[in-house]
């Protein structure tokens, strides 16, 4: 079965979360990783995964949340937080340069605090990175945020760069780093990323659909949800010249590699539900 590796159903209303997990499941979905944002909804994405058995969580601070450089007091309980059982990567964290997004060295200090609180747990990094527009030109977001993987030798830990929407050159530099390269719908529609689908090694090929509540979209049945995963499976393998079921069968031996120990109870999970 596929694994959604970053989702945020946990932010939609609790009593569409059931009906989410069975659209997900009958699309050959079996796990979903829901990421927190600030420390209030990581705690909330692991109440979710403590309630859903194919449910589990990220926790971490995006880096359009940090309106003030971030405290002590949260990274206490980021710690706190790391040590539960359903925890299984350290996300969203990262680098936004974006619109109006917040202090840059507030967001630096932040992914390199957040670094250390994945090192010290041994967790995997979903990280986010975003320019200020559509010009690629543009590289602070880009620079930033590998300047401070490398730095920090976070490729150690392992990880993922989520929602990737850059150029093959820029997936080379975080693939060489030791990270993987986390595809979502945007496949589906940006040709600039068919390169990047090509030529990123099989090893290295993540899904994830980052199915957060799409209030914008007047048509609930249109809003993103795991289930979705299967469009972007379908659109890979298209590219790659592969079956879906090739697809599945790697992006989720990757994703439970990247998990190391993390990951076990879902691979548990998914061999009770796929027997050889």
């Amino acid at each position: 079965m596929f694994i959604d590796t970053h989702a945020h159903i946990h932010q939609h209303n609790p009593n569409e979360v059931p009906g989410i997990i069975e659209r997900a499941v009958q699309k050959n979905v079996g796990a979903i990783l829901t990421a927190g944002t600030t420390v209030a909804d990581s705690r909330e994405a692991i109440e979710l995964a403590k309630r859903q058995t194919r449910v589990f969580a990220g926790i971490g601070i995006h880096p359009t949340e940090i309106t003030n450089p971030i405290s002590e007091d949260q990274l206490s309980q980021l710690e706190g937080l790391a040590t539960a059982p359903q925890v299984v990567v350290m996300s969203e964290i990262g680098i936004d340069h974006q619109g109006t997004s917040p202090d840059k060295d507030w967001q630096e200090e932040s992914f390199y605090a957040q670094i250390k609180i994945a090192r010290e747990h041994k967790l995997p990094l979903i990280f986010h990175i975003r320019e200020q527009d559509d010009d690629y030109d543009a590289h602070s977001a880009r620079d930033a945020a590998l300047s401070i993987l490398k730095e920090t030798g976070a490729g150690d830990m392992g990880g993922s760069a989520h929602y990737f929407q850059g150029r093959w050159s820029f997936a080379e530099k975080l693939l060489d780093l030791g990270f993987n390269i986390s595809f979502a719908k945007t496949l589906t529609r940006i040709t600039d990323l068919e390169e990047t689908a090509k030529k990123t090694p099989t090893s290295r090929l993540l899904l994830e659909t980052d199915a957060y509540p799409q209030t914008f979209k007047k048509n609930r049945a249109k809003w993103t949800e795991p289930r979705d995963i299967s469009l972007v499976s379908e659109k890979l393998a298209a590219l790659r010249n592969v079956t879906t079921e090739y697809v599945c069968r790697t992006t989720t031996e990757n994703t439970l590699a990247m998990l190391g120990a993390r990951g076990s109870s879902i691979k548990k999970l998914l061999t009770q539900h796929n027997p050889e």
